[in-house]
């Protein structure tokens, strides 16, 4: 395909590894109760203490794994259609939810940090 859909093809692979990292994220907060600030907290909160781990734990866990494969997801399907087999409705859509699920996981997961730090 042309130059412009390797760009786009790359912001697949982007979001794709957005997605690894996500759920990799996800699974060291449930197994360790890490808190990745990087993707959940940002740097205002790094050095503050959460009032209450366990819960921020608890709730901010689903919406971190609903982000990480929804990110995978749109990854996979953007991969495809710019190397492989080109699919404009399915890309296209695709990205709208992946932008509706990201939208939701910023707001949500600010709430939750106002609330827990």
């Amino acid at each position: 395909m042309g130059d412009m859909n390797s760009v786009w093809g790359f912001i697949g692979v982007i979001v794709f590894a957005c997605g690894i990292y996500a759920v990799y994220s996800y699974i060291k907060m449930k197994t360790g109760g890490e808190i990745n600030a990087s993707i959940l907290l940002g740097k205002d909160f790094v050095y503050k203490k959460c009032k209450d781990k366990d819960a921020y734990i608890k709730k901010a866990g689903p919406a971190l794994l609903i982000f990480g494969f929804t990110a995978l997801a749109y990854g996979v399907l953007d991969i495809i259609h710019c190397y492989v087999y080109p699919m404009q409705a399915v890309d296209t859509a695709a990205m709208i939810v992946f932008f509706i699920v990201l939208v939701w996981f910023a707001v949500y997961t600010a709430r939750l940090r106002n609330k827990y730090y």
